[in-house]
């Protein structure tokens, strides 16, 4: 996650070096674009096609490392080619709907729903142990169940939601593994440790 939200950052910082590139503004002044060109000695359109070919190769590393999907990559590269300015819209829009999509799945593991179901409490038996200052992995051997057992439970929504997304193509299958990695280091650490820590 934090290398794609690298790769954005710094696909914004390039958005905002060239903004206005459609032209000068109604003043006609000229853009930050044009202005930028000029102190370089360079056309604006010379510096446009400099950004252009830095997101396609950044595009191209993000295939190579599995960040993105074939076909999410050839959309964007399209989107490039044919913009008028970067076409930046387009990797902030995928890059805000994976986002989204990570939220929702993590956000299914925070849920006590399945780790109740698994330690054989309802929620609300759940839910007051919990407030009680005991943790997760304490209800758990309370209840002679296993820590590991309790993470796999509640990390087995999140895995068929991962799976989902990588057959619908909008996650490429290592970074589903990478992101199932993380929150089950997450969900690890929120098992064993109690509310009222500090």
């Amino acid at each position: 996650m934090t290398r794609t939200l690298s790769l954005i950052a710094m696909l914004a910082a390039c958005a905002f070096l060239a903004l206005g590139a459609t032209g000068a503004s109604a003043a006609d002044k000229p853009s930050v674009a044009d202005q930028v060109a000029t102190r370089l000695g360079i056309t604006p359109e010379q510096l446009r096609s400099a950004f252009k070919a830095v997101l396609t190769a950044r595009v191209d590393a993000a295939l190579a490392t599995g960040k993105l999907t074939p076909e999410q990559g050839a959309k964007l590269k399209e989107r490039i080619a044919k913009a008028n300015g970067l076409g930046l819209g387009a990797k902030r829009a995928s890059a805000e709907k994976r986002q989204a999509l990570v939220k929702r799945i993590g956000a299914k593991a925070k849920r006590l729903g399945v780790a109740a179901e698994y330690l054989g409490l309802t929620r609300e038996e759940l839910r007051t142990e919990l407030q009680n200052g005991k943790s997760l992995a304490q209800v758990a051997a309370a209840q002679a169940k296993t820590v590991d057992g309790l993470v796999t439970a509640m990390l087995a929504p999140v895995k068929e939601r991962l799976a989902k997304a990588v057959a619908a193509k909008r996650l490429t299958q290592p970074r589903a593994d990478e992101l199932l990695e993380r929150l089950g280091d997450r969900v690890e650490k929120r098992i064993v440790r109690s509310r009222n820590a500090k």
